[in-house]
C-alpha cells in the first residue's frame, strides 16, 4: 500500500502537505494542489492508517457498547446472543452510529473487569451501558472520564443520560389485559423479585395490576429464573400439570414466553385454550412462533437511536443536564390470549 511519503514524491510537494489533505486541513493548499493529490491518493487507492488518525486528533471514533454479566451462575454466559433481544438494539446502536462516522465496539462485561482502565487503553470517544444496575456501576464503570449514556439502567445517580421504556406501564398493561379477557389467577415469569432492574419495575406493574382489580398474588405461581428459552420450556411442562391453579401467564420477556408456550405444547396443553400467556419486547420470534404471542411492544430500534442521539450530544458538548428518555409501550394482540 503507498505511502504518504510516496503520494508526496508523485504530487511534488510536501509530506506535511499530504497530511493535510487527507485530515482535511487543506485551508492553505491551493485547489490545484490539493486536486492532484487527492487524485493520486485516489489512483493508488490510499486508506489512512486509523490509528495513527486517532494518534493525530486524539479521536478513535470508536464507541463501546458494555454489557454486564455479573451473575456467576449464569448458563448463557458464552452465548448471550441467543437472546434475540441483543440482537436487535445491537444492531439499531451499530447503523446509527455508523450514521455518525463512528466506529462500534462490543464487549460483555464480567464482575472482574475494571471497565475504565479498557476504555483508556482502547482511546474510546464514548460508551454506552446495557442494563447496569447499581451495584454494577460501582463495581465496574466506576471513574469513566468520557461520555457515557445508560440504556435500561434503572440506577440511583441522575448524572447519567438514561434511555428506559416505561416497565411499569408495560407490566401493569400486560396484566390488565389478561384480567379484562376474564384471567383472574395469574402467574409470571421474571429474573428476580428483589433488585432494581428492567423485570422488578414489570413485576411492580403486575402486582398493582393484580391490586387495582382486586385480585390476590400467589407466591407459588411466580417464577425467578435465568431469561432464557429453555427456562421458560421448564416453566411450561412443570405448568402443564397445574392448568387447574393457572389461568393467564405473564412473561416477562418474549423469548421465556415462547419457551412457556412450547414446553406446554410438549404436554398436551393447548395456548390459550387451556391458559393464556403474553409476553414483553415485541421481538420477531413471536410472530413466528405457534400459536403468535401476544406481547407489550417496545420500540427497540428507536432506544438505540435515542442513545446514539443522546451519546452524539455529550461528545460535541451539547447536552447540560442529563436527560432521562422514558419510551411508550404498546399491546400486540395476537393469538396466545383469548
Amino acid at each position: 500500500m503507498a505511502s504518504i511519503k510516496e503520494i508526496a514524491k508523485l504530487a511534488k510537494v510536501s509530506p506535511m502537505t499530504v497530511s493535510n489533505v487527507i485530515h482535511k486541513k487543506s485551508s492553505r493548499v491551493s485547489p490545484e494542489t490539493r486536486d492532484r493529490i487527492e487524485k493520486i491518493i485516489q489512483d493508488l487507492n490510499y486508506v489512512p492508517n486509523m490509528s495513527a488518525r486517532a494518534l493525530v486528533s486524539n479521536r478513535s471514533n470508536i464507541i463501546v457498547l458494555a454489557i454486564p454479566q455479573t451473575l456467576s451462575d449464569d448458563p448463557n454466559k458464552n452465548k448471550a446472543m441467543i437472546n434475540p433481544f441483543y440482537g436487535e438494539i445491537i444492531n439499531s446502536i451499530e447503523y446509527h452510529l455508523r450514521q455518525e462516522g463512528y466506529y462500534l465496539m462490543l464487549r460483555f462485561v464480567s464482575e472482574q473487569d475494571v471497565f475504565s482502565s479498557m476504555v483508556v487503553n482502547w482511546n474510546a470517544d464514548g460508551v454506552i451501558i446495557l442494563g447496569a444496575m447499581d451495584n454494577q456501576l460501582d463495581l465496574n464503570f466506576k471513574n469513566i472520564k468520557i461520555p457515557l449514556v445508560l440504556i435500561d439502567s434503572y440506577v440511583s445517580d441522575a448524572k447519567y443520560d438514561n434511555v428506559l421504556t416505561d416497565d411499569f406501564t408495560g407490566g401493569y398493561m400486560a396484566t390488565e389485559h389478561l384480567i379484562q379477557k376474564g384471567h383472574n389467577r395469574i402467574g409470571m415469569i421474571l429474573t428476580a423479585k428483589d433488585g432494581m432492574g428492567v423485570a422488578q419495575q414489570r413485576y411492580k406493574g403486575f402486582l398493582q395490576a393484580m391490586t387495582d382489580n382486586d385480585l390476590l398474588v400467589n407466591d407459588e405461581l411466580v417464577f425467578e429464573g435465568h431469561p432464557t428459552y429453555e427456562y421458560g420450556y421448564e416453566i411450561g411442562r412443570m405448568l402443564a400439570d397445574k392448568t387447574n391453579e393457572i389461568d393467564g401467564l405473564f412473561a416477562y420477556s418474549d423469548l421465556v414466553a415462547t419457551g412457556v408456550i412450547q414446553g406446554m405444547k410438549d404436554k398436551g396443553i393447548t395456548v390459550p385454550d387451556d391458559i393464556s400467556i403474553i409476553g414483553f419486547d415485541g421481538l420477531f420470534i413471536g410472530n413466528i412462533c405457534e400459536p403468535k404471542l401476544t406481547t407489550m411492544y417496545q420500540d427497540i430500534d428507536e432506544k438505540g437511536c435515542k442513545a446514539v442521539e443522546l451519546l452524539m450530544a455529550r461528545i460535541h458538548g451539547k447536552n447540560i443536564e442529563p436527560q432521562k428518555v422514558i419510551l411508550p409501550v404498546s399491546l400486540i394482540q395476537r393469538d396466545s390470549v383469548n
